[in-house]
Formats: C-alpha cells, sequence, structure tokens
C-alpha cells in the first residue's frame, strides 16, 4: 500500500479553474504532478476518473476517522473540517452538477453546475433526494423523487450505476441524465450520506462499448475474468489482463489501448500507470470488485471522448 500523505492537487476547466491543497490523505502514487486542463485532455478524464477519484480518497478520510460528513447547516461555534471544506471546493469547481445528501436524503451541498442543470436552487436541509424539479424515467413516467436512483443508492445502501433518468427544469425543458449516486460511510461503517453526479446525455442509448479495446489491471484472476465477460457483453475487447502497474505501462505501449479498468486497491505501482493514462488521454475507471455498472461508468468516460459510436 502507498504511504499516506497530502500534496496540492491542481485541476482546471472550462469555465473553472481551482488549486487547492488537499487536506485529508491521500495516496500519493495515485495522483500525476498535475492533472492537464481541458486544452490538454479530454472531459472524460475530468468528469469521470476524476469523481470517482474524489469519492474514493474522499470515503477513506471518512472510514479512517479523518473527515466528517459534509453538513448543509452550519451549527454555531462548529466550523467545517479541512477534510469536508476541501472536499466541498474541490466539488464546487467539479465542471459536471453534484451534490450530497445526509442519511435521510436531505440535500447538504450542490455546485453551480448543479444549479445551471436543474435550473433551481435546492434548498439545503429541505429537500430531498435530488437536486432537481421533477424526474421521469426515459419513457415519459413521472419518476417520484423517494424513488429515484439517489433515495435507492441511501435506501439499500448501495452505489446505484447503469441507470438513466430524465430531469425537468422550471421553465418546462427536459434533459437526460446518468446518475451516480455512491454512498458514503464513517469509520464505523454506518452509512452517513451520499454523494451524486448527474451526466447529461444528448440522447439516451444503451452502453455500447463497439469494438474498444480496453485494457484490465486486477490482481485477482477472478474478478478479471468476470469483468473480461462483461466488456464482451457490452461489445468490447478486453485485449490483455495485467496484474500489476508495470505490465500495464508495458502493454501501452505494446497494443492501442481505448480504455482501461483499475481494480482497487490502489498499490505501488499503479502511480505511474495512472500519469501514463492521464498523459496519453485514456479514458480509465477505478472501480471495486466485478460490478455491472462498470462498464456503464466506462461507456461514460468513452462517449465524452468522443470515443464510442
Amino acid at each position: 500500500m502507498f504511504e499516506l500523505s497530502w500534496r496540492p492537487l491542481i485541476l482546471a476547466s472550462e469555465p473553472y479553474a481551482y488549486h487547492v491543497s488537499i487536506a485529508f490523505s491521500i495516496d500519493l502514487a495515485c495522483l500525476p504532478e498535475r492533472v492537464p486542463t481541458m486544452a490538454e485532455q479530454p472531459r472524460a478524464e475530468i468528469i469521470g476518473s476524476d469523481f470517482e477519484r474524489l469519492v474514493t480518497e474522499y470515503s477513506k478520510a471518512l472510514a479512517n476517522g479523518e473527515a466528517r460528513p459534509v453538513s448543509g447547516i452550519q451549527c454555531d461555534g462548529v466550523e467545517p473540517s479541512a477534510c469536508e471544506q476541501t472536499f466541498r471546493e474541490l466539488l464546487d469547481a467539479f465542471p459536471a452538477p453534484v451534490y450530497t445528501t445526509d442519511a435521510a436524503g436531505r440535500i447538504t451541498f450542490y455546485n453551480e453546475a448543479a444549479v445551471r442543470f436543474s435550473g433551481r436552487q435546492a434548498q439545503l436541509g429541505t429537500d430531498r433526494w435530488c437536486v432537481t424539479w421533477r424526474l421521469y424515467w426515459p419513457d415519459g413516467t413521472p419518476l417520484p423523487h423517494d424513488e429515484c436512483p439517489m433515495a435507492i443508492a441511501l435506501k439499500e445502501d448501495r452505489a446505484v450505476r447503469g441507470t438513466q433518468a430524465v430531469a425537468e427544469r422550471l421553465d418546462g425543458t427536459r434533459v437526460p441524465f446518468i446518475p451516480h449516486p455512491t454512498p458514503l460511510r464513517d469509520a464505523s461503517g454506518a452509512l452517513v450520506g451520499a454523494v451524486n453526479m448527474l451526466l447529461e446525455i444528448d440522447e439516451v442509448e444503451q452502453v455500447a462499448l463497439d469494438g474498444m479495446q480496453v485494457l484490465i489491471v486486477s490482481d485477482d484472476i477472478f474478478v478479471a475474468a468476470e469483468l473480461d465477460l462483461l466488456i464482451d457483453k457490452a461489445g468490447g475487447v478486453a485485449v490483455a489482463i495485467a496484474a500489476t502497474g508495470g505490465e500495464a505501462l508495458a502493454l501501452l505501449d505494446e497494443r492501442q489501448i481505448d480504455a482501461t479498468l483499475v481494480s482497487l486497491p490502489l498499490r505501488d505501482g499503479h502511480g505511474p500507470l495512472i500519469n501514463a493514462l492521464v498523459r496519453q488521454s485514456i479514458p480509465f475507471v477505478l472501480h471495486e470488485g466485478n460490478e455491472e455498472h462498470v462498464v456503464q461508468m466506462l461507456g461514460d468516460a468513452l462517449r465524452l471522448r468522443g470515443g464510442s459510436h
């Protein structure tokens, strides 16, 4: 495992640019010295991989007792922890709509991108489940907020992937999107809230990898085999399976790689690999286990890069 430490993380995107010091424990080797700007890399690297990375690191801080859940109500005399404040700053500058809730589903935070997406300002501590005004299933059937993907994630204490919905704004316009609700747990393992990213899509379509060349990085042969099957079912090609970051680096030089799946936990050799993926603008997904939602996440990243057809 990596040595845990702190260091500055620089991210830049249009129309936001931010430079903040990570105030909670970060795996040094898993972060490049600098994440390229939007002009230097596809949106997929910021919107897809960075969201998963931020949530993974904040979840670690919560689980280690080094952070508190994001709170929508400022108590007198209680200042936000450094971890909470940094997480807020990162999410606030994030280019995609993101928001957080407590364990009961009450909205505790949302960024400006979420306001533009939903066309409204949610009431912190009052509105529940989602920042949107109204929700629908892709077929136009009304979707009650207490049955939306975020509600399911909190009620069933699990990440929800591979689903789609349509948000209606106050002006009547509707926007199809892919949600990414992810539970957050404290040091005892208790559910303390969740974070969600709303990925807008131009049209609702089933994930199809359409021959994309995918590199699997996992030291668990059984997980790798399951991922191979999932990629095949989605029309992709698992061109190789690497047990270590070093093996994966060598494969990047030898073969065409369109995307990469990296299994958690991150290990010492993964830092140089992630640096190389960012430099070469290859979308990657950090995931745990062999859940089918990793294919949805991979499809999201490829779609944003413009690599899916």
